[in-house]
């Protein structure tokens, strides 16, 4: 999937005043081009407000750690007629009820278009 680290995280977040809802914190990261990696991070949290920097922290081994097992990842994308990019996969997944540990990683991927659920898996898992 992804790692991030909490000096990352508070070296592309230290300059902001809390509390700020989820959705303040993606338009700040967005405007300011913090690392690609801390704007996926941010978009995987549970939409809430947040209080302070060590509260969006907390969230970060819950999310980084997501693996997902490759025979269940092909058990939920089975029927998938591929290439599809990222928003694709994610709008099947919803609309298919798909796991959450799942869909949690497919909304941690990079945008862009895959051509296979190998590629999906590899994407996930390395």
């Amino acid at each position: 999937m992804f790692n991030i680290s909490l000096n990352q995280l508070q070296n592309n977040l230290k300059t902001l005043s809390y509390p700020l809802s989820k959705k303040s914190l993606i338009k700040y990261a967005e405007e300011k081009g913090v690392d690609e990696q801390v704007l996926r991070f941010l978009k995987l949290l549970p939409s809430r407000q947040y209080e302070s920097l060590g509260d969006v922290s907390n969230y970060i081994d819950e999310l980084t750690i997501t693996k997902v097992n490759p025979a269940q990842l092909r058990k939920n994308l089975q029927r998938v007629n591929y290439p599809l990019s990222k928003k694709e996969l994610i709008k099947y997944a919803e609309e298919k009820g798909v796991d959450e540990h799942i869909l949690r990683a497919l909304r941690s991927l990079p945008s862009k278009e895959y051509q296979t659920v190998d590629e999906v898996n590899e994407a996930i898992n390395t």
